[in-house]
């Protein structure tokens, strides 16, 4: 903490930990291409080169060449999140507020079908399907084909919400399914 706030005294910025207002410092950088930052870096851990910064999208060899004096790679004190537990990338997931939303209306189908025993699972089925598109549609909002290489994770980011939705609201189904199956016995 302490080689930070020395570092700021002299307008350098540690790009292996310096927090997204710290990159705020740099010309040619606002709150958006900070965060990307460090969004790049918690998703794959400290940079080795100043110039991996041109591999996030809107930070341009322009901007590091701007700016290469006032940056510096510090010691690496971050992970890689792709080392992180399955259960943290789960717990992602589950949070994220387009999957919160299909999951809480899938829910509610659910629940407005076992309390009015009229068939829902085919709506329910049909909002995980809607899922998939938005999520299929939230992921190519940040695609460019010319640059595929930085499209990648917003693609899979759309993706997770895509096979989620889709999971819950076939699984939700079944589950109803199976329930009216053995009540019927």
């Amino acid at each position: 903490m302490c080689l930070l706030s020395v570092s700021s005294l002299f307008g350098i910025v540690n790009i292996n930990n310096a927090t997204a207002s710290e990159f705020l410092e740099l010309n040619g950088v606002g709150k958006a291409k900070a965060h990307k930052i460090v969004m790049y870096r918690e998703i794959n851990g400290c940079f080795e080169d100043v110039n991996e910064l041109a591999r996030i999208e809107g930070i341009s060899k322009k901007i590091i060449a701007i700016n290469r004096g006032e940056l510096a790679l510090g010691k690496c004190t971050i992970a890689k999140k792709s080392k992180q537990s399955s259960l943290s990338s789960l717990q992602n997931v589950l949070l994220d507020p387009v999957n919160i939303t299909f999951v809480v209306f899938m829910f509610v189908l659910t629940f407005l079908e076992l309390k009015t025993k009229k068939d829902l699972k085919s709506q329910i089925v049909s909002m995980g399907v809607l899922g998939t598109f938005v999520g299929i549609f939230i992921g190519l909002q940040a695609f460019d084909p010319n640059d595929i290489t930085k499209s990648v994770n917003d693609i899979l980011v759309g993706l997770k919400t895509a096979f989620f939705t889709s999971i819950v609201g076939m699984t939700l189904s079944t589950i109803l399914s199976l329930i009216e199956k053995f009540k019927n016995e």
